[in-house]
């Protein structure tokens, strides 16, 4: 999935492609996943709190956030206390790498921005890296683990 965020005056794209990954070691010397696993559980925690409240329905990361409450939230939280910001943009700079291969290293392409609006940009590079690692399926199969067992 391809997405193009604007950034002050440029238009930025982000590939959620798993190449972004190999980039990411490359440059960062380390694998994403210890890096990625906090923000993910955070997820599934807020996911696993509100995923009977769907009705079946398909979860959806907007679905997600409207049915969210604030005791599952700060769950969310706890796991992402670990979580360093420059974690953040160095995700960012990975996904747009992907999409991009003449985007210069990472301090080089932050600093070409007069603003880099978190606000905006965080939400969106988190849903392109859940949407790109976790398969529907398995969101699926989540929502039968939180379920009660039916006695026999």
């Amino acid at each position: 999935m391809e997405k193009t965020i604007k950034i002050g005056e440029k238009e930025v794209r982000f590939n959620n492609r798993l190449g972004w990954v190999l980039t990411y070691r490359d440059q960062f010397g380390r694998d994403i996943i210890p890096t990625i696993m906090p923000l993910f559980a955070g997820l599934l925690d807020i996911v696993s709190g509100i995923i009977g409240q769907n009705g079946g329905e398909d979860i959806t990361f907007e679905s997600v956030i409207k049915m969210t409450d604030t005791d599952a939230l700060m769950d969310a939280l706890i796991h992402l206390s670990g979580f360093e910001l420059v974690e953040f943009l160095n995700i960012a700079w990975s996904m747009a790498k992907e999409a991009d291969e003449d985007i210069p290293d990472p301090d080089t392409w932050l600093r070409s921005f007069d603003a880099f609006p978190l606000d905006i940009i965080v939400p969106e590079v988190v849903k392109m890296a859940f949407n790109g690692m976790v398969s529907s399926k398995n969101l699926t199969r989540l929502k039968s683990l939180t379920q009660p067992k039916k006695s026999e």
